[in-house]
């Protein structure tokens, strides 16, 4: 990764990662990031409603199998993404600071 940069939640036109610099890119790229959570949450619950309905059809099933199976895999590439964000040594030291603080001030279970 380019050093000061962040890895886009999008590819390039030949499938390659994308970066960016720190900037009003920032924006959207933490739209899409939320959108693909989103987007995920959502057809996660309409997948748990079809499940019992009996109208459902074997082939209704595998399409929602293959759009989760999708959704894993995007929520997976933006949580890798925000960890390599949180080892970023320009983020990594005060979001580890403002953990520790919030550590001391919440309450354990």
């Amino acid at each position: 990764m380019p050093e000061n940069s962040r890895r886009l939640p999008w590819t390039g036109p030949n499938g390659e990662p994308e970066f960016a610099a720190p900037g009003e890119v920032d924006i959207f790229a933490d739209a899409e990031e939320a959108h693909v959570i989103t987007t995920a949450r959502n057809d996660a619950r309409y997948a748990l409603s079809m499940v019992d309905r009996p109208d459902v059809t074997q082939e209704d099933l595998r399409n929602l199998v293959r759009s989760l199976v999708d959704h894993v895999v995007c929520v997976g590439r933006v949580a890798d993404m925000r960890g390599e964000r949180l080892n970023d040594p320009a983020y990594g030291p005060a979001v580890r600071s403002i953990e520790r603080a919030l550590r001391k001030a919440l309450p354990t279970r």
